[in-house]
C-alpha cells in the first residue's frame, strides 16, 4: 500500500473485498454526495451494525487522514504565492519610479514634441511602450532563467511540471499588464507638459 503522497508510482494489483486480508486494521473507501464530514457518523452506524465481532468502527474524511502530509505543502505554496506577490508589488513600485523619473527629465523633450503637434495619445503611447519595453525585457529573461532552473524547481512541485508553458504565459500577461498599470500614471502626467514653457525656455 502507497503511504505518501510523494512517493513514486508503483505497480498494483486489485483484490475483491472478501479475499483482502489485511496484516493491521481493515478500511473501506466510500464515495459521498456533499460534504463527507457530514455522513460520517451515520456511515460509521450502518458498517458498525454489520460488523463481526466487538470491533468499533470509525468513519474519517479521507481529507483529514492525508491533511497531515498536505499540510506542509499547503504552507509551502503559501508562502511561494505571498514572496511571488510581494515580487510583484516591488518590481510594479520599481518601474513605476524608473519612469516616473523618466518621464521628469523629459519633460522638455516632451513639451517640444507636443508643441510641434504630438497629440496626448502618442505622448502615453510613447511612455506607455517604454514601460512594456522592460517588462517584455525582464519578462524574456526572467522566463529564460526560470526554464534553466527548473531542474532544480521541480522537486518542490506536486504533479506539475516547472516547464509548464501556460504557466509561462500567465506570468508573462501579468507582468506586461503590471508594466501597463505601473506606467499610466506617468503617461498621463506626461501630457500635461507646458509647451507654452518649454518654448519660452528655448
Amino acid at each position: 500500500m502507497q503511504n505518501s503522497l510523494t512517493d513514486a508510482r508503483r505497480f498494483r494489483y486489485y483484490l475483491p473485498l472478501d479475499q483482502f486480508r489485511p496484516l493491521s486494521a481493515s478500511f473501506l473507501m466510500l464515495r459521498t454526495r456533499g460534504e463527507p464530514a457530514a455522513h460520517a457518523e451515520s456511515v460509521r452506524q450502518a458498517l458498525q451494525r454489520v460488523m463481526p465481532g466487538d470491533g468499533y468502527v470509525t468513519a474519517r474524511p479521507l481529507g483529514s487522514i492525508i491533511g497531515q502530509q498536505r499540510r506542509s505543502w499547503e504552507m509551502g505554496a503559501t508562502m511561494f504565492v505571498a514572496f511571488g506577490g510581494l515580487a510583484l508589488l516591488v518590481a510594479a513600485i520599481g518601474l513605476y519610479a524608473v519612469i516616473g523619473y523618466n518621464v521628469a527629465q523629459r519633460m522638455h523633450e516632451l513639451g517640444v514634441r507636443i508643441a510641434l503637434g504630438a497629440r496626448s495619445a502618442d505622448v502615453v503611447r510613447l511612455v506607455v511602450g517604454q514601460g512594456m519595453g522592460f517588462a517584455i525585457a525582464g519578462a524574456a529573461l526572467g522566463g529564460a532563467l526560470a526554464f534553466l532552473a527548473a531542474r532544480w524547481v521541480q522537486p518542490l512541485l506536486f504533479e506539475q511540471s516547472a516547464r509548464d508553458p501556460l504557466v509561462f504565459g500567465t506570468v508573462a500577461v501579468i507582468l506586461v499588464t503590471v508594466a501597463i498599470v505601473a506606467s499610466m500614471v506617468p503617461a498621463f502626467r506626461a501630457t500635461r507638459a507646458d509647451p507654452n514653457r518649454t518654448l519660452r525656455a528655448e
